[in-house]
């Protein structure tokens, strides 16, 4: 409809310039004019009939083209949070330096050491609770227990799989070699095979420390009173352990004098006494803690390191009803 109408005001917009036109022109007529008024219209109508044409192929275009489909970007799932361990889990915090081993004792060969501070957790302990099973550098080892602080012990279970402990390994002797015939000249005499090592498979340093000097003061035996002093002969009897590193083992007739353990070690001073003043182990053991009730009875003893481990043999002394002050020198000379 509105086509029609704009071709309709353009015919009548060319009559109204044309007809005032071509009436000035000289012996135009009325016929003729009539005529070039014809032909505009016709002109006029092909035009618009072509202008519609073109418009149609616009809108067929138009309605076939393809709308570009923008895509939706999907949404970023969240990062899965990284479970951190709870506090409840047996943990063993370290504050010596101290072996790690791969089983429990001190005859299992060592794997590392400790670091002040570290933190290990534990994964079992063994039957005796004597030694925990942690995670070590990625595997299963072992450290002595009465060394550190345990967190949620009660939590630690008898490890499932406790290693096999090594075979102590048996001294051999040198064989000794066959007799050579003997010659018109004298034979010279043949050396006698090398003595076993008395220190072999008693794990830690073996003979680091010998009883060097035993002395017994009587004390009316009312109590044990045990002195002991650790010197270094090759540095003129430098006095060893100041501060705690070494402690020893007591045992009376066999029995565990259990007051004598790894809580009490050498002090940071020393005290005067039969050998001089060397002595910085002091121990007081009532009655009641001494096996028997007395102080009378043969003893043995050893030293211990700062990892519980072994530093010399086994030493034995007796003492007498009223004896019970014990003054002892372990010494060590490399």
């Amino acid at each position: 409809m509105k086509k029609k109408l704009y071709v309709m005001l353009i015919v009548v917009t060319l009559l109204g310039i044309a007809v005032p036109i071509y009436a000035q022109e000289a012996g135009l007529t009325l016929e003729g004019l009539a005529a070039k008024v014809e032909a505009m219209v016709e002109l006029v109508t092909s035009m618009s009939e072509r202008m519609a044409t073109f418009e149609e192929r616009i809108a067929i275009l138009e309605a076939t083209a393809t709308p570009t489909v923008t895509p939706t970007p999907s949404p970023t799932s969240p990062p899965t949070p990284t479970p951190t361990p709870t506090s409840v889990s047996p943990t063993a915090s370290i504050s010596r330096i101290m072996n790690v081993r791969a089983g429990p004792g001190t005859n299992y060969p060592i794997l590392g050491q400790t670091a002040v501070g570290d933190q290990y957790p534990i994964s079992g302990k063994n039957p005796s609770g004597g030694w925990w099973q942690i995670i070590y550098r990625g595997q299963y080892a072992w450290i002595y227990s009465p060394l550190v602080t345990a967190i949620n012990p009660e939590l630690v279970q008898v490890a499932s799989i406790i290693p096999t402990p090594p075979p102590t390994p048996i001294p051999t002797s040198t064989p000794i070699p066959p007799a050579t015939p003997i010659p018109p000249t004298p034979v010279p005499p043949t050396t006698a095979p090398p003595q076993s090592d008395p220190c072999a498979g008693i794990g830690g340093d073996g003979c680091k420390f010998r009883l060097r000097n035993t002395d017994l003061r009587h004390n009316g035996g009312g109590d044990l009173k045990l002195y002991v002093g650790f010197v270094h002969e090759g540095r003129g009897d430098e006095v060893q352990g100041i501060g705690g590193s070494y402690y020893v083992e007591l045992h009376k007739d066999g029995v565990h004098v259990a007051a004598v353990n790894n809580s009490t070690r050498g002090g940071n001073s020393t005290h005067q006494g039969p050998q001089g003043n060397k002595y910085n182990y002091l121990k007081t053991v009532p009655l009641n803690q001494v096996p028997g009730g007395n102080v009378a009875g043969n003893y043995t003893i050893f030293v211990r390191d700062g990892n519980g481990e072994r530093d010399s043999q086994n030493f034995h002394f007796s003492v007498s009803g009223g004896n019970g002050e014990v003054w002892l020198i372990f010494a060590q000379n490399n």
